[in-house]
């Protein structure tokens, strides 16, 4: 005989994951709109350090939001991926650099440059080896895509 309530506990966590789905990021699926109350943006990121894991929404008009590393270096906030068009928040970034950022509870209301100094990228990937232990391969670093996160103009 059929136990008729064993399917339960599946559509219990199916239904859950689409309604955090809805709202941020889970695991490695993208989610949408970040939640959480809107802060100005810190003088000083190193608070960052204790957080290994941020989440970035992009795309304000259907907002897309992943759970990805991020390293703070003084006044900027920084996130990179293997290629811009690798990864498709990166990729977003070209269309529209405004973005939210979450660490902790806090969101951020910020915008994202391509950083395209070589050494402005070389301190980001320092600091994402010290923050992390992850050094990218030299195939990498080269075809790496900065971005560097700053206040919004007149926030």
């Amino acid at each position: 005989m059929r136990k008729p309530f064993v399917a339960l506990p599946v559509l219990l966590l199916a239904s859950g994951l689409l309604v955090t789905t809805g709202c941020g990021p889970v695991w490695m699926l993208p989610g949408g709109s970040l939640a959480g109350p809107v802060e100005p943006a810190p003088e000083d990121w190193s608070f960052s350090d204790a957080t290994d894991v941020v989440q970035l929404e992009t795309r304000p008009e259907d907002p897309y939001s992943v759970n990805i590393w991020g390293v703070g270096i003084g006044k900027h906030f920084y996130v990179a991926a293997g290629e811009a068009s690798s990864s498709a928040w990166a990729a977003n970034l070209s269309e529209a650099p405004d973005v939210r950022l979450k660490i902790g509870e806090s969101v951020y209301e910020l915008r994202a440059v391509r950083v395209e100094d070589a050494v402005e990228i070389e301190a980001c990937l320092a600091a994402l080896k010290r923050k992390y232990d992850f050094e990218p391969k030299p195939e990498q670093r080269s075809s790496a895509a900065v971005f560097r996160l700053e206040p919004r103009a007149g926030g």
